[in-house]
């Protein structure tokens, strides 16, 4: 699994960065996406420092980066996400759609916490709260798409 910054640093912000070490066992993140998440003082930086030294959070670079017109991350994530043929967690649309185009098979974080929830990592309820708690620090999600994955936790 590769991550985008985004999701890491939303995720540790709420205290569920471990979600991604339960999932997936390690992630791998890019030298521009370690650079985007790890500013002392940004929110998530000890919790994502910390998942680094651990060795969970890797870091490696693609062989070329495709310039798509996104940002620096997005670029280096998306373009090592098609070397590596690996799947790639993001939720910036934009990048989103590109992915869609290069062939990339990515999830959103929001996928992330259904996933934990089928794979019993953490309850229904549990899953609800972190939703919550991601839209309460900043994390955008249409109402259509807040009412799907309640509805789709409810079931």
């Amino acid at each position: 699994m590769i991550a985008n910054s985004t999701p890491l640093i939303c995720l540790a912000k709420i205290g569920q960065l471990r979600l991604l070490k339960a999932l997936f066992g390690s992630v791998t993140i890019t030298e521009a996406v370690k650079e985007e998440v790890l500013v002392e003082g940004k929110p998530g930086y000890s919790s994502i420092s910390g998942a680094i030294s651990e060795g969970w959070v890797m870091v490696a670079n693609p062989k070329q980066v495709v310039e798509l017109g996104l940002g620096k991350g997005e670029n280096s994530s998306l373009s090592f996400a098609k070397e590596a043929n690996d799947k790639l967690l993001i939720d910036d649309a934009t990048a989103i759609r590109a992915a869609r185009a290069l062939g990339v098979d990515f999830l959103r974080t929001t996928t992330l916490v259904i996933m934990a929830v089928k794979r019993k990592f953490v309850s229904k309820k549990q899953a609800v709260s972190v939703i919550n708690e991601l839209i309460g620090a900043g994390y955008y999600i249409s109402p259509r798409y807040v009412s799907a994955i309640l509805t789709k936790l409810s079931e």
